[in-house]
């Protein structure tokens, strides 16, 4: 009976968290919010934006190349959490370049620090260059259904990551 009171709790604590991370990234983009959400949002919007003076026979490409790079730098970010025993900051977190240096518990600021967000933009740009070699790669199985799919994914992930942000420097 006990083990599966913890795994109910495992559950409800992982859904709860889930169902936080998008509240907290959306809050993250009002005004009382940060202006990392900002900052990201702009430049993700600019790159989107910088598309239509690509040529029509690479667009899909370049597109589909900054979805993936989105979605893998976010991913890389998730994964690359590593807890630091006995030192200030608790954790670090960012592949192939540390971006972030995680504060204990409470004493976070809800804003990264403003010299990790150079290496953040830094790991994107890998991870973009990353995604152009696997989409030019991978461009035959290209087709809209999949490219709505990468659409959709970096715009969920975004706003998950945007959440995880803020908690971790909460």
């Amino acid at each position: 009976m006990e083990i599966i009171i913890t795994i109910f709790t495992f559950f409800m604590i992982f859904f709860l968290y889930l169902i936080m991370l998008p509240f907290l990234a959306l809050l993250s983009l009002t005004s009382l919010g940060s202006p990392f959400s900002w900052l990201y949002v702009f430049v993700i919007g600019l790159l989107f934006i910088l598309q239509i003076r690509i040529p029509k026979n690479i667009r899909k490409i370049t597109i589909v190349a900054l979805l993936l790079g989105i979605i893998m730098m976010w991913i890389s970010l998730f994964v690359s959490y590593q807890d630091l025993p006995d030192s200030k900051p608790v954790a670090t977190g960012g592949f192939p370049i540390t971006a972030f240096e995680y504060p204990p518990g409470a004493l976070g600021s809800n804003v990264p620090p403003i010299d990790s967000w150079e290496l953040f933009y830094l790991n994107l740009c890998f991870w973009i260059v990353i995604g152009t070699g696997l989409t030019i790669l991978l461009r035959k199985y290209l087709n809209k259904k999949r490219c709505c799919i990468f659409l959709i994914a970096s715009i969920i992930i975004s706003i998950y990551g945007l959440g995880y942000i803020l908690l971790k420097f909460d």
